[in-house]
C-alpha cells in the first residue's frame, strides 16, 4: 500500500514517437481519482473540432492534436479524508462537501478551509517543483496547466502563487477556487482604500495584527496573492506588483448538473479572475454533469489555438 501523504511519481506520456518535445501540460485529476485512471482516458476521448466550411470535421483527440506535446499526470497522495469518514483516498488537500445548499455552502467553507491548508502546501511546492523544471526544456510560454474537479482547485492556487512567468495557458474542468471568500473580501478592500475623489483612507487590509504591515501591494493582483499565502501559512513575501502569472490566460468550463461542484462554485472563480482582469473564458454545458464533454474539450482547443503563441499543426 502507498505511504499516506506522500505523491507518487507522475504519469508521463511522451511526444508521439519521431516528434520534438515542444510543449508540456500538467493536468491533475479530481479527488478519489488517480493519473492512470484520468489521463489515458482524457487523451483518447474523442471529440470534432469547428469546420469554417460547415462540414463535418474527422474525430480528433488531444493527443493527435498535440503530438509534439508531453503530458504529465501528477498523481495525489493517499490521505484520510474528513468528508468520507477518514476514508483513506488519493486527494490534493482535505476539504468538506461543496454539494450544499448555496447559503450553507458559504457558511461551511468558512469554517472548514483550514482542512486544506496542509495538502494544498505540499501540492503547491510539488506543482512548482514540476513547473520550473519543464521550464527548463520548453519555456514558460510552452507550458499548459491544469486540473479538473479538486485538481482543477489545486492547480489554478499553484498558478495564482507561480513566480516564474505567464504560462501558455491554464484549462478548468468542473473546479472551484480554494478561499474564494478570502479573495473576494480582499479585491472589495482593494478598492475601497480610495474614494471616488482619490481620497485614501486609514484602513489597510494588509496590516497585521500586531501592527505590522506587509510591503503594500500597488495592485489587486498582488493583494490577492498575500492573502493567499497568509491564509495558506506561507512564510514568503508576497508581491507588491501584478504577478506575470496573471497574464496567464484561462479556460474554465462547467456542467450546469454538476452534483459534486455546484455551478455556483465555478461563477464565482470566474469572477474573481475577473475582477483582477484575468483573461478568462468561461463557458457553461447545458445536460452535463461533474466531467468534461466532446464540446468542452473542443472549446478547450479553440481556446488554446486562440491564445497561445504556438500552434499546433
Amino acid at each position: 500500500m502507498p505511504t499516506l501523504n506522500i505523491i507518487p511519481e507522475p504519469l508521463i506520456i511522451p511526444p508521439i514517437e519521431n516528434n520534438p518535445h515542444q510543449k508540456t501540460f500538467i493536468l491533475l485529476h479530481g479527488r478519489g481519482s488517480s493519473a492512470k485512471k484520468f489521463g489515458p482516458v482524457l487523451l483518447s476521448s474523442e471529440f470534432s473540432l469547428p469546420d469554417p466550411h460547415g462540414t463535418n470535421s474527422e474525430l480528433v483527440t488531444l493527443r493527435s492534436l498535440y503530438p509534439t506535446a508531453k503530458f504529465i499526470f501528477p498523481c495525489a497522495p493517499r490521505q484520510r479524508a474528513t468528508l468520507y469518514k477518514r476514508s483513506i483516498i488519493n486527494q490534493w488537500f482535505d476539504s468538506y462537501d461543496l454539494a450544499l445548499t448555496a447559503t450553507a455552502a458559504i457558511n461551511t467553507a468558512e469554517n472548514q478551509e483550514w482542512r486544506a491548508i496542509e495538502g494544498l502546501q505540499a501540492t503547491i511546492t510539488y506543482l512548482h517543483d514540476l513547473l520550473r523544471a519543464e521550464a527548463e526544456i520548453v519555456g514558460t510560454e510552452n507550458m499548459i496547466l491544469g486540473g479538473i474537479s479538486q485538481g482543477c482547485a489545486a492547480s489554478l492556487v499553484a498558478l495564482l502563487l507561480w513566480e516564474g512567468g505567464r504560462l501558455g495557458g491554464y484549462l478548468g474542468m468542473c473546479g472551484y477556487l480554494p478561499f474564494s471568500g478570502t479573495v473576494e473580501r480582499v479585491i472589495t478592500d482593494f478598492g475601497s482604500q480610495q474614494d471616488p475623489d482619490g481620497v485614501e483612507f486609514d484602513y489597510d487590509p494588509f496590516e497585521k495584527d500586531d501592527g505590522e504591515a506587509h510591503c503594500k501591494p500597488e495592485d489587486v493582483c498582488a493583494a490577492v496573492v498575500q492573502a493567499l499565502k497568509e491564509s495558506l501559512e506561507i512564510d514568503s513575501q508576497g508581491p507588491t506588483s501584478r504577478p506575470p502569472s496573471f497574464d496567464t490566460p484561462i479556460f474554465l468550463g462547467h456542467g450546469v448538473d454538476d452534483e459534486k461542484v455546484p455551478l455556483i462554485g465555478g461563477k464565482t472563480m470566474a469572477k474573481c479572475l475577473e475582477d483582477v482582469r484575468v483573461c478568462t473564458s468561461w463557458n457553461v454545458y447545458q445536460n452535463l454533469g461533474h466531467w468534461y464533454s466532446p464540446q468542452m474539450l473542443a472549446d478547450m482547443v479553440s481556446f488554446l489555438r486562440e491564445h497561445t503563441d504556438r500552434k499546433e499543426k
